[in-house]
């Protein structure tokens, strides 16, 4: 929302110097935004110990072991110790952390009416504490942890909080849905109660499984009753039991996914037990953070509580940059960001970078359309996160990949095409912010065929019909391991990776949108390092057409140097405009990318422009409030924004913005409540001078 003229005219004042008590925070940035994550499925990246393919199963019949390498839904082969293996792969393709899909002991083979299929993914979990037969043992794993740290590499856990495996069964038969408003929850005595009121408190009222339930719960099978571990997840009353799930509203908080055991994580005992064993992980094992599965299903309360526990836990065993991200399956920033705001998530999987990435590699949108993505960063901003912090990423195992999207998108293109708008997407991810994740063979040129197990093919040579069949970008034999570091996407994204790791501002500087065209064309972001001073334009033509545009940088125009180009450098121009003194002229090929750097720092500044605050309460996104500046000058200014209630001395800090659109967006609880609330905001320019400026807010004038 932008604010008019009347709103302006509020600001009770404009100075320059310090303000009384210095609000200024620098904005936030993780120290994990130097990472690049490669993200796999052990079972179907390499097979280093065939012994453990049938998982220890006395059986060799597959539907019994999970193993079938000829079937999508089965097991494979691939192991912790084919990981170890291929490490030095990995390192060259410039990764600097594994995540994997969860390790942790499956149910192999489920049953879905006639069909079979099996845990190979490891969301199935039955237990949480040991490794799954199939992948190997606590000793493969601490293998590939110790290995990987001598090769710079950091290992990543997929955490499963919402569910276990599908075990306990409906007495009654019943599956579907029972909503809380019609069949409320009993304690043991029969009497109706509202979990949320007992949310994280000791005395939650004791629950009977025969009596509390309005689905109650049982076995499927007599031996089933201890199958789980730990122990206490064997208790049914741990369990929401309220039948199977749709993809919102409550029972997207209560009910079983695809039958999946839904935990009761409104109780503090599954709090506690969760948390016990994941810390355990933490104390033994050196991994470098956890990926939070479906956080959007479980309610904020319970992240509230085990995120700040598992941090803690890490930083006391010296890991004081523990990674921890929740997949908020949405494309929506407004919405994703209330998980940073209200669930404690320090950062999220940024579901609207890969949309927007997407339509930007096919030249299907315009560049503005990108630009105006960027503009909503702010809904991420709080005092201890931001944008910068979320992690990055083109396709994965459930949506689908990245090169099946662009085939499917465009259809019948040539394949020099496909392969330049692959190496653009990437480009995107590598070199704008956030904390990249390449998906495996990505960089091989998979396409795959759609998502879950259509994205899910095998590193080494497939058995399955339909991933021996795939046509992939830039080439490759699928009847073949796909380890070939001569790949020319496998080339281009260690190559872009190479880039960035040599230039602290692709992954830690500020980042300001220079130029969008409304028609496909170039996009051109500035990246300024802080420190440093200095500046890099990074330029995208998502045309199939050369084009040219003029740049306002912050650096002067004469001493720009490239130092990246997707193609053949002599067809990048840049330099001077003649027309216009202060912008730099570049004419990008088609479908390319470029990097610039600026051999001197940004010229120091000697006067700052006015600053312009404006604060609004609004329920368009759920009870948030937008808090708006605008500096006058184009400058680089880094803006931190505070509210207190009027009387008091000391503002709260609420966030820092660093780039337009100068705006943050905190919930109603997050400022103070009060009919009268003072709001400031404090500019700093990369020479250190400030400005600040107030503003009024009084519930009584403008309602809620």
């Amino acid at each position: 929302m932008r604010f008019g003229p009347l709103i302006w005219a509020l600001i009770l004042a404009v100075s320059v110097g310090h303000a009384e008590e210095n609000l200024f925070q620098p904005s936030v940035r993780s120290p994990r935004l130097g990472d690049v994550i490669y993200f796999l499925l052990p079972d179907r990246f390499e097979d280093g110990d065939p012994t453990n393919n049938t998982g220890q199963s006395p059986s060799s019949d597959p539907n019994e072991n999970g193993f079938d390498p000829s079937n999508p839904n089965f097991f494979h082969g691939g192991n912790l110790k084919g990981i170890t293996d291929k490490l030095d792969y990995i390192r060259d393709l410039g990764a600097t952390s594994i995540w994997m899909t969860p390790i942790f002991r499956n149910k192999a083979v489920q049953r879905y009416g006639e069909k079979r299929v099996t845990g190979y993914h490891g969301y199935w979990i039955l237990d949480f504490t040991n490794v799954d037969p199939h992948f190997g043992t606590k000793a493969d794993f601490q293998r590939l942890i110790s290995s990987g740290k001598n090769r710079g590499i950091g290992i990543i856990m997929d955490v499963v909080v919402n569910h276990t495996a599908n075990v306990i069964q409906p007495k009654n038969g019943v599956h579907a849905y029972q909503y809380k408003f019609l069949k409320p929850y009993r304690d043991a005595n029969g009497k109706p109660f509202d979990d949320r009121d007992f949310i994280n408190r000791e005395d939650f009222p004791k629950l009977d499984p025969d009596i509390s339930f309005p689905i109650p719960p049982t076995f499927g099978n007599e031996g089933d009753r201890h199958i789980k571990v730990p122990d206490w997840l064997n208790d049914p009353t741990v369990y929401h039991n309220r039948g199977d799930a749709s993809s919102s509203g409550e029972s997207a908080l209560y009910g079983n996914f695809a039958g999946l055991d839904d935990l009761f994580t409104e109780q503090l005992r599954v709090v506690r037990g969760i948390i016990d064993i994941y810390s355990n992980w933490i104390r033994d094992f050196d991994i470098t953070g956890f990926r939070l599965d479906t956080v959007k299903n479980v309610n904020n309360e319970f992240w509230q509580s085990f995120v700040p526990a598992v941090r803690e836990n890490a930083e006391k065993d010296g890991r004081k940059d523990f990674l921890v991200f929740g997949e908020v399956s949405d494309q929506d920033p407004a919405f994703i960001s209330e998980f940073v705001h209200r669930a404690a998530m320090p950062s999220v999987l940024d579901f609207g970078f890969q949309r927007a990435a997407l339509g930007f590699a096919t030249g299907i949108d315009a560049p503005v359309k990108l630009a105006d993505f960027y503009a909503k960063d702010g809904y991420y901003t709080t005092p201890s996160a931001n944008a910068y912090g979320l992690v990055t990423f083109l396709g994965n195992h459930d949506l689908g990949r990245i090169g099946h999207f662009l085939s499917d998108d465009l259809g019948s293109v040539s394949p020099e095409e496909l392969l330049a708008r692959d190496v653009l997407a990437h480009a995107l991810m590598l070199f704008m912010r956030g904390i990249p994740v390449i998906y495996y063979g990505d960089e091989q040129g998979f396409t795959g065929n759609g998502g879950d197990v259509a994205a899910r093919e095998d590193m080494f040579a497939s058995k399955v019909a339909d991933y021996a069949a795939e046509i992939r970008i830039g080439g490759g034999d699928p009847s073949v391991a796909a380890f070939n570091e001569k790949h020319p996407l496998y080339r281009a994204i260690q190559d872009m990776i190479r880039v960035r790791k040599q230039n602290a501002a692709l992954s830690q500087g500020i980042q300001t949108v220079r130029y969008a065209d409304s028609k496909p064309g170039i996009f051109a972001v500035s990246r300024v390092d802080r420190d440093s001073r200095q500046e890099l334009l990074v330029l995208f033509n998502n045309s199939g057409e050369s084009k040219t545009a003029l740049i306002k940088a912050h650096s002067s125009n004469g001493n720009w140097e490239q130092i990246y180009s997707s193609t053949s450098g002599d067809e990048i121009k840049f330099g001077q405009a003649a027309s216009l003194s202060d912008r730099l002229a570049v004419t990008l090929p088609p479908t390319s990318c470029a990097v610039l750097r600026n051999l001197n720092p940004i010229e120091e500044t000697h006067s700052m422009g006015e600053l312009r605050l404006a604060a609004n309460r609004t329920s368009e996104i759920d009870e948030r409030w937008e808090i708006n500046a605008e500096e006058t000058a184009d400058e680089i200014v880094s803006i931190a924004f505070g509210v207190r209630i009027k009387g008091e001395t000391n503002y709260k800090f609420l966030g820092t913005a660093d780039s337009p659109p100068y705006r943050i967006f905190p919930t109603w609880d997050e400022v103070p409540q009060g009919p009268d609330l003072e709001f400031e905001a404090v500019a700093r320019d990369l020479s250190g001078r400030e400005s600040t400026a107030e503003f009024a807010w009084h519930r009584a004038a403008r309602g809620r």
